[in-house]
């Protein structure tokens, strides 16, 4: 049953305008929009919360659970699926984008690759000053092992970044269709 002009305008003030009414709309299509805003209340309100526009992270949080979301739809037997040809290939690029931005969230590149911190930081005063020294208890091979490893995780934090971006750039219109 479509509505009429006045009765969209009275649920569109009903509903302070977040009724996307038009023509063809009707009961059914405002009960669906209200239901699937709560559940999206629901679902990013942990992530909204926490929201910092100043920092990267929070919008990296705000993409996990986007791509969390299609991923459950995608394996949902319930709903009409994609054929597997298509389907699968989608729920793998999906399920490597979200086990790389948990990487990128977690930061332990450095212990991924093998640092060692088997040794302490402690403050030495200076004498006949009220300033101190930062020393540490590390060996010469111990600094040079650990170098290395700040290098490779570098270089492996740049590569998950690359390969995150290339997912992202060339498949993420293709998730959704």
């Amino acid at each position: 049953m479509a509505l009429n002009y006045k009765t969209q305008k009275v649920i569109n003030r009903l509903t302070l305008g977040l009724s996307t009414m038009g023509a063809g709309f009707s009961c059914r299509d405002i009960i669906y929009n209200f239901r699937q805003s709560f559940y999206s209340f629901r679902k990013f309100f942990k992530v909204t919360w926490d929201f910092r526009g100043f920092d990267y992270q929070s919008t990296l949080d705000i993409l996990s659970v986007c791509l969390k979301m299609h991923l459950e739809k995608l394996q949902d037997k319930s709903f009409p699926q994609e054929i597997d040809e298509t389907r699968l290939p989608k729920e793998k690029k999906i399920e490597k984008c979200l086990e790389l931005l948990s990487n990128i969230k977690a930061q332990d590149y450095a212990d991924r690759c093998g640092y060692d911190h088997n040794y302490e930081i402690y403050f030495k005063p200076i004498p006949g000053s009220k300033n101190s020294t930062l020393e540490s208890t590390a060996t010469p091979e111990q600094e040079a092992y650990n170098e290395k490893a700040r290098e490779r995780a570098k270089e492996l934090e740049e590569k998950e970044w690359n390969e995150f971006m290339d997912i992202l750039r060339i498949d993420l219109r293709n998730f959704w269709v």
